[in-house]
């Protein structure tokens, strides 16, 4: 899936003294941990969600659904937020066809739209739709011979310039709500 998850870096000594905190309660502290881990990540998969539409034009439904939490356990306290790094077709971006011929895609969230010339709308079997322009001309090309599928910069690529933003902010996050759950524990005891 991603091809380098963030990586959050905590206060050690003060997690060893909430580990020693909550020693006296069954599963105490891996639950405080799992429970801090899996809320920092939903939090931080929302950030980085406006991270992403901050650098591309890409609707708020489909980012998040490419932005995939694996969430943490009490066996194993880990989590992450991974993203498909298949490419993203331009059909996914604004875009329109003009009557002149060509087809205007706007990738950028300012600006305006980007004018391809020689670009053309297809159809492929499965029913999703894709801007192409032709590579080969002549006779004796099949139906999908000399034509070339374009792709605008996935969600992937982007996570990968904007993680590196968020990993001081969930770091913080994710002490502040380890506290929060060790208190919660303790006063349930």
């Amino acid at each position: 899936m991603a091809l380098e998850p963030i990586k959050i870096r905590v206060d050690r000594q003060a997690v060893r003294e909430i580990y020693d905190d909550l020693a006296h309660i069954k599963d105490g502290a891996p639950k405080a941990m799992s429970r801090a881990i899996n809320h920092t990540l939903g939090v931080t998969r929302t950030e980085a969600s406006k991270e992403v539409r901050k650098q591309v034009k890409l609707k708020a439904g489909y980012v998040r659904d490419k932005l995939k939490v694996r969430r943490a356990t009490t066996s194993k306290p880990q989590g992450a937020i991974q993203t498909p790094t298949r490419g993203t077709l331009l059909t996914r971006y604004p875009n329109r066809q003009y009557k002149k011929g060509g087809i205007g895609v706007q990738v950028k969230p300012t600006g305006g739209k980007q004018k391809m010339p020689g670009a053309f709308f297809i159809r492929f079997a499965n029913g999703n739709q894709a801007v192409a322009i032709r590579t080969k001309r002549g006779p004796g090309l099949g139906r999908s011979e000399g034509l070339k599928v374009l792709y605008g910069p996935s969600v992937s690529q982007v996570f990968t310039d904007v993680k590196d933003d968020l990993q001081a902010t969930s770091g913080n996050r994710l002490m502040q709500r380890l506290d929060y759950e060790a208190g919660r524990l303790m006063a349930k005891q």
